[in-house]
């Protein structure tokens, strides 16, 4: 079916827009199609096939898949194909919850895999961020965050070691919404975040398995208990072409 459509979508050779990226601009809205029309097949057509659809070389077209590739709405399997990555995971900027339950609400199985845990003296930022004196420690947990077994965030996690003693001896793949809850007594309330683009490191890319300069999301997060009180600094980074980023907007009147 979606050889059909596409051969639906020409190049306009009479405006002065490069060939491949008409081609990228045709895949993308074919993209959100399917998106919406679960019928779709996710495997594109071989390039020889999307060479006689949009009538250009291979060279044209190889360029603007590789754009896509960089997007995050194809990839490539060796020895089988092309394939549309049919979801991107969506952050809800609005709604206040753990990464746990986000990705169980859209439909992932989160998985966790403990890096690092720290105990250490915070820097200022940090110590500011959660009222702490020059004396008071901090764990710091640093994790990589997975849906269906798919790398998706880096998150370093700093939470007063007053507040819990004993975190390192938790189960720390598990939620820390849930684990602050049962273990703490600490019911995680509201936050305020800062959101900013940049480019990963070598050492991040490795473990988000993308490329060293691709772009990530990265959010600083502070997060309050019930009695509006600092219980958590966390800095997170996420995937670029895996992400997007959700808010409701309403007019004040």
């Amino acid at each position: 079916m979606i050889k059909s459509v596409l051969a639906t979508r020409k190049i306009n050779r009479d405006i002065p827009v490069p060939f491949y990226y008409q081609i990228v601009q045709i895949m993308r809205e074919v993209i959100r199609d399917m998106d919406a029309d679960p019928e779709f097949s996710e495997m594109l057509p071989s390039e020889t096939e999307l060479c006689t659809l949009f009538q250009t070389n291979r060279g044209t077209l190889r360029h603007a898949m590789d754009v896509l590739i960089h997007e995050g709405l194809i990839y490539r399997k060796k020895g089988r194909g092309t394939f549309i990555r049919r979801r991107r995971i969506e952050l809800d900027l609005v709604h206040f919850c753990s990464t746990t339950d986000e990705l169980l609400a859209r439909g992932y199985e989160p998985s966790t895999s403990v890096l690092k845990i720290t105990c250490l003296n915070p820097l200022l930022h940090i110590q500011k961020k959660l009222w702490l004196t020059e004396t008071d420690q901090v764990w710091e947990l640093y994790r990589l965050r997975l849906a269906d077994g798919e790398p998706i965030s880096l998150q370093c996690s700093y939470v007063p070691v007053a507040l819990s003693p004993d975190l390192d001896k938790q189960d720390l793949t598990k939620s820390l919404f849930s684990m602050f809850r049962t273990e703490y007594q600490i019911e995680l309330n509201n936050a305020d975040q800062i959101i900013r683009a940049r480019a990963v490191t070598p050492e991040e890319a490795r473990l988000l398995q993308i490329n060293a300069g691709d772009s990530v999301i990265e959010i600083s997060r502070v997060s309050y208990d019930q009695n509006d009180e600092p219980v958590e600094y966390m800095d997170s980074l996420w995937r670029g072409d895996r992400y997007d980023m959700r808010v409701h907007l309403s007019r004040e009147d």
